[in-house]
């Protein structure tokens, strides 16, 4: 039997109610471990490299809430980087601190980023390729997943979601989108993503 995909998401943070990539994950129907974690710098990542160690999964698929993003945006890359203006869940500071001491500047995804674009926007969801996972703590889990499974043949990346139409009312003129229809553009890529290790000999 095939191992199921690992499927993380984040909880609340910054003083939100709820995290549309949690609300998201939680209501896809597709065969995967979901995974929730916390919005802090290292503990996320930890976490999440315990379920990989845990689980053996086939692929790792990372789920976060990019607000002001005006689709589904798939990450292509990840930077060996800590930095932002705003401290974490637990009031942790970051600043042009490095993920790994001896890992390169940047990491780039193997799970189709342009793949899963393709096939988001050809089943008529709004989706663009992302080049900038930015330096808070979704970038420090993707790099540190990213890391973890180089050479192992795991496929791994990143989705971001943009605010949920329950956001906007604290959000005035950003783009949203329905939680369900975010859930159905998780399944289509989590599909395209296993299409693509079928395919693996």
């Amino acid at each position: 039997m095939k191992s199921k995909l690992l499927l993380t998401a984040f909880v609340p943070f910054g003083g939100e109610s709820l995290n549309p990539a949690q609300e998201a994950v939680k209501r896809v129907r597709a065969e995967a471990h979901k995974l929730y974690l916390p919005v802090e710098y290292e503990n996320a990542a930890k976490i999440a490299l315990n379920a990989i160690e845990s689980l053996k999964p086939r692929a790792v698929i990372c789920v976060g809430q990019a607000g002001g993003r005006t689709g589904v945006t798939p990450e292509k890359y990840a930077v060996n980087l800590r930095n932002s203006a705003s401290p974490d869940s637990a009031g942790r500071l970051c600043r042009n601190e490095k993920i790994a001491p001896d890992g390169p500047d940047r990491l780039e995804t193997d799970f189709g980023a342009e793949k899963i674009v393709s096939a988001l926007v050809k089943a008529g969801f709004k989706a663009y390729l992302s080049e900038s996972a930015g330096t808070y703590v979704c970038n420090d889990v993707l790099y540190s997943v990213l890391w973890a499974l180089r050479g192992t043949g795991v496929p791994a990346g990143f989705i971001h979601l943009p605010y949920c139409n329950e956001q906007l009312s604290n959000h005035p003129g950003a783009f949203g989108m329905d939680v369900e229809t975010m859930a159905r553009a998780l399944e289509k890529a989590i599909e395209t993503v296993e299409n693509s290790l079928d395919q693996i000999p």
